[in-house]
């Protein structure tokens, strides 16, 4: 219910003293370091896709009732969103002093009485009511009549160039000199500056989740099998895809991460995203996220439409899981293997090679063990802090034994299909220039997925195999031996050594 401007409720203890200059803060991205609307959009996005996007559309023309309509049955956790600690110290240090402080916010009345009770140090908290959108002069002309006197105003954009015209005293969150200057020219003092964590490169480095398109190399795959490796059309084609799949798995990991902010927050690594803790705007993501994964499509179209097709399917898929299925259990995990699939089917369309079943079957039961392992370790790790419930993903602690089981299931099953295979495709078809050798492949793969069920079941492993994979040394020099032996596999031992084995061998039997 929306609260009445003219005598809102005081949410401090202590009573402000006469005569104090009083504080007025705003909300987003001042006393936040994120912006609650767009924190509502994400949720509503997760919930209500279609609804939201509509809502979206009308907001120019009723802003303030679209507010209210996404902000009060959005399930924001206020106690979750990252603050500005700088600014959050100086109302702290204004309480102490005895000065009025108020926070006043053109997020909905609901969200600003929310945050304004968790953090005790404000009289009042005034927002929009669902017909007036608080924001710059509106904003401004609430302060000029509660504080005829003069007050002191805390906020962070262009938009409140017009609060602090009326105000006797501007502090301002970034901006730096530029935005001081600007305060100066209108006459009014300025106070405090702040500032706010800044997203520079490392910080969209992460975002972008660049190492996690060690993943899209699984697009060679299908070629160097069917032994294209030399083919330069091939490879080249691959090489060239290669950033294409990148920028479009990056911009679903942005999308991912906006839809995935409560839990994030709740996470014991995640909550240091970019977004869920604050380091990039929110809505420098929801402008991201389309342009890449719409970058990504033209630049797959331009190379090969059949490729650009394999790439809409692994959109589809990656928006059902966002969305939807990654709080369905064991279903989520299935998906996740077919994404790792679809990858290897991408390098199949694009070089023209089929996949055959076998590596098929393979990709789905490697992919979907090392999903489970993530899972495990997620529910492990919460059964250990004595929590039940694996926010936003379906899973709770007593289903521990569920995904060991079925991990250690599929893990096992790995090697015994690439025996199978050995056995009735590989040797029958003469593929290989050396075969014997890959029988390491087996030995290589059972030793490596030991290690990471290993470390899932002590919850030692990295939240994702991937990134275990390519920071572990032990990791790294297993694949070396098996990228090896494949490789003495499809081309054989080099002459050099041929003729001195037959040497050496021909010598002994003399």
């Amino acid at each position: 219910m929306t609260q009445p401007r003219t005598s809102p409720p005081r949410l401090a203890d202590a009573p402000p003293r006469r005569g104090l200059l009083p504080l007025a803060v705003d909300l987003d991205g001042t006393l936040l370091l994120t912006d609650t609307l767009f924190e509502a959009v994400a949720d509503r996005l997760r919930n209500r896709p279609f609804w939201t996007l509509l809502q979206l559309v009308l907001m120019p023309f009723s802003i303030a009732k679209v507010k209210a309509r996404l902000q009060r049955g959005a399930d924001i956790d206020t106690h979750m969103l990252p603050v500005n600690e700088s600014v959050l110290a100086y109302c702290r240090e204004a309480r102490t002093e005895g000065r009025e402080i108020v926070l006043v916010s053109a997020a909905d009345q609901s969200v600003v009485t929310s945050l304004a009770a968790r953090f005790g140090v404000f009289d009042r908290a005034i927002g929009s009511d669902g017909v007036t959108n608080n924001k710059g002069e509106a904003k401004a002309n609430i302060l000029r009549t509660a504080f005829p006197d003069g007050f002191e105003y805390i906020g962070d954009s262009p938009a409140d160039l017009k609060v602090w015209r009326a105000a006797r005293v501007a502090s301002h969150v970034d901006g730096g000199d530029r935005r001081r200057r600007a305060i100066e020219r209108m006459g009014v003092a300025v106070g405090r500056s702040f500032e706010r964590p800044h997203a520079g490169l490392g910080a969209w480095r992460k975002a972008f989740r660049l190492h996690q398109w060690a993943k899209n190399l699984l697009i060679f795959v299908a070629p160097v099998l069917a032994m294209k490796a030399t083919d330069a059309a091939s490879m080249t084609a691959c090489l060239i895809a290669l950033p294409m799949l990148g920028i479009l798995a990056s911009g679903t990991y942005i999308l991912n991460d906006l839809l995935d902010l409560n839990a994030d927050r709740r996470h014991h690594s995640k909550q240091m995203r970019p977004f869920a803790s604050g380091r990039i705007k929110l809505w420098h993501g929801f402008v991201a996220a389309p342009l890449m994964i719409g970058a990504g499509l033209a630049g797959g179209a331009m190379l090969s439409i059949p490729f650009a097709l394999t790439m809409a399917a692994y959109l589809a898929v990656t928006l059902s899981y966002s969305l939807v299925l990654k709080r369905a259990p064991l279903v989520d995990v299935m998906l996740l293997g077919l994404l790792f699939t679809l990858r290897l089917l991408m390098g199949g369309v694009l070089t023209d090679t089929p996949l055959t079943q076998w590596l098929i079957v393979f990709s789905m039961f490697l992919f979907v063990s090392l999903s489970l392992a993530k899972r495990h370790v997620e529910v492990i790790r919460k059964a250990a802090v004595g929590e039940r419930v694996v926010a936003n993903r379906g899973y709770t602690a007593e289903d521990a034994p569920l995904t060991l089981g079925l991990g250690l299931a599929t893990a096992t099953a790995c090697p015994v299909i690439l025996v199978l295979y050995l056995i009735d495709s590989a040797w029958a078809a003469n593929a290989y220039a050396f075969p014997g050798a890959v029988w390491t492949g087996p030995v290589v793969l059972s030793l490596w997925l030991m290690r990471v069920w290993l470390l899932a079941n002590r919850a030692q492993l990295d939240d994702d195999p991937v990134t275990f994979a390519i920071r572990d040394p032990l990791s790294l020099a297993l694949g070396a031996v098996l990228a090896a032996s494949f490789a003495l596999a499809a081309f054989g031992l080099p002459d050099v050594v041929t003729r001195a084995f037959s040497a050496v061998f021909s010598g002994q039997t003399q």
